[in-house]
């Protein structure tokens, strides 16, 4: 019997082998899939697989025990997200990497597609359910982070004198459309919440300004015949992303929605830990930390350009970024492995 070799000790390394046999499972590789971009929490994780949510709960340990996985506390909610590679890749990354580029290429199968989708429909219809119900208490519950008037100025001073077109997803009253239709030859407003795109209206109206093309729908999911252009030179998210049921997917499509040399515009909470925002603003996230948010607008193509940080005295602060689009869109790999 010829004798056998003994491999290099770098192919034993006991965190990769502890990595490798996590993965080993039909269940948590569908997991990692799920979790490459969108966070979950326990219950809608066991709603799309279909599975108890002990035996969801103890595959999560598993996969967030061996570094796999990362916990996101949202007050009293965990949520679950894929762990970032680190760049440049430690012992193993090139081969974890490797897995993961073949997961995330393969489509998710009917039941999962369904799962997601149930899930991602109850968080919009939390969402669309408030702004429903509080349109018109809306500037009151803005007053409890922070009033337009503390951030969008600080947005203006990256927006061009004049411009060509000019898109802001999630207007809600309108406080910085003024800005953008004075700039801009041609301005677009989307929003999911028929209510507050009225409101919107009315309240520009109201004050003599002209209105923009409106565009009810979640801008993530809009149709490929969309009427709402891209090639757009400035797109504006102002405090949208901890509403959005899938804010990587909205800040991705976001980025994909502007032109060469574009300017992705986006001010957004922090992460903090006051969870009295869900029921009093109707937020689904407790702020989106900006590294997390730099890696979705580098999946649309979009790189980091500047970044301000305003603190307010309520304990809350609010990261201000301007992404400007490359030529050629980053892929999803390269994407994950920006820092």
């Amino acid at each position: 019997m010829p004798k056998a070799h003994a491999l290099p000790s770098a192919a034993l390394d006991p965190q990769l082998l502890a990595c490798l046999r996590a993965c080993a499972d039909g269940a948590r590789l569908a997991i990692l899939r799920l979790l490459a971009r969108d966070a979950y929490s326990v219950q809608e994780l066991a709603t799309i697989l279909g599975l108890g949510q002990a035996t969801v709960s103890h595959h999560l340990k598993t996969l967030a025990d061996t570094g796999l996985l990362r916990l996101q506390r949202d007050g009293t909610h965990r949520f679950y997200r894929r762990a970032h590679r680190p760049n440049p890749p430690a012992l193993g990354d090139r081969t974890l990497t490797a897995l993961f580029e073949e997961l995330d290429e393969a489509p998710l199968s009917d039941d999962l597609a369904a799962g997601v989708t149930a899930v991602l429909a109850e968080r919009g219809a939390r969402s669309q359910a408030f702004f429903a119900r509080n349109a018109e208490a809306f500037e009151a519950s803005q007053d409890l982070i922070a009033l337009p008037d503390r951030y969008l100025p600080l947005l203006a001073e990256w927006l061009p004198v004049r411009g060509r077109s000019a898109l802001e997803i999630g207007p809600g009253l309108g406080a910085f459309l003024p800005t953008l239709l004075r700039r801009f030859e041609q301005v677009w407003a989307v929003d999911n919440s028929e209510e507050m795109l009225r409101r919107c209206a009315d309240r520009l109206q109201a004050e003599g300004h002209p209105l923009p093309q409106f565009h009810c729908g979640a801008f993530e999911r809009l149709p490929q015949n969309t009427p709402v252009p891209g090639g757009q030179e400035v797109v504006v998210l102002a405090m949208v992303l901890h509403h959005c049921p899938t804010p990587a997917q909205l800040a991705a499509a976001a980025a994909q929605a502007l032109a060469a040399k574009g300017a992705l515009l986006i001010a957004e909470l922090s992460p903090h830990e006051q969870a009295w925002v869900g029921d009093a603003c109707g937020d689904l996230w407790l702020g989106i930390e900006p590294e997390q948010q730099d890696r979705w607008a580098a999946e649309g193509g979009a790189l980091l350009e500047e970044r301000q940080f305003l603190t307010l005295r309520n304990g809350f602060q609010i990261h201000l970024s301007r992404y400007e689009r490359r030529d050629t869109p980053l892929g999803a790999a390269e994407a994950r492995s920006t820092p």
